[in-house]
């Protein structure tokens, strides 16, 4: 029985576990993190994406206090694109329940959706707990569509 999440990634920066039965990826930032870590980090879970078909990503950026303008830039281009290219179909991020942070990164949330839904089929949202995260993620709704 392969139900258990299962550890393909990790360092010491990134952990990133799969559970194909429910065909989730589950990335875990460990500590801030710079854009040549996010690109490692992305990069792999796409790899993972497409050797698996996985439909679903979750993104835990609780231990991130920042994400700077050049990283929003790059994930609203390179890695919008990119993603858009494989299986994945819904997209959760889980961040710290901070009002300033929360109310600072309105518009890079919004550019993401719009972004995504432009260049394909990937539903994104974002969360402060993993189980409303997992909730969405994994609702049947999507699959009625």
């Amino acid at each position: 029985m392969n139900e258990q999440p299962s550890a393909a990634f990790q360092t010491d920066f990134v952990l990133i576990t799969t559970e194909p039965v429910r065909s989730l990826l589950v990335l875990e930032w460990r500590r801030q993190i710079t854009l040549q870590e996010r690109k490692i980090g992305f990069g792999k879970a796409l790899d993972l994406t497409r050797e698996m078909s996985l439909l679903y990503w979750l993104i835990d950026d609780l231990q991130l206090s920042i994400i700077t303008p050049e990283e929003k830039e790059w994930v609203l281009s390179e890695f919008q694109g990119e993603a858009s290219q494989t299986s994945l179909q819904k997209l959760a991020v889980v961040t710290p329940d901070y009002y300033p942070s929360l109310v600072a990164n309105t518009e890079f949330t919004e550019k993401g959706k719009q972004g995504y839904q432009a260049k394909g089929q990937i539903r994104h949202e974002v969360f402060i707990d993993h189980e409303s995260a997992l909730n969405w993620l994994l609702s049947e709704e999507a699959m009625e569509e």
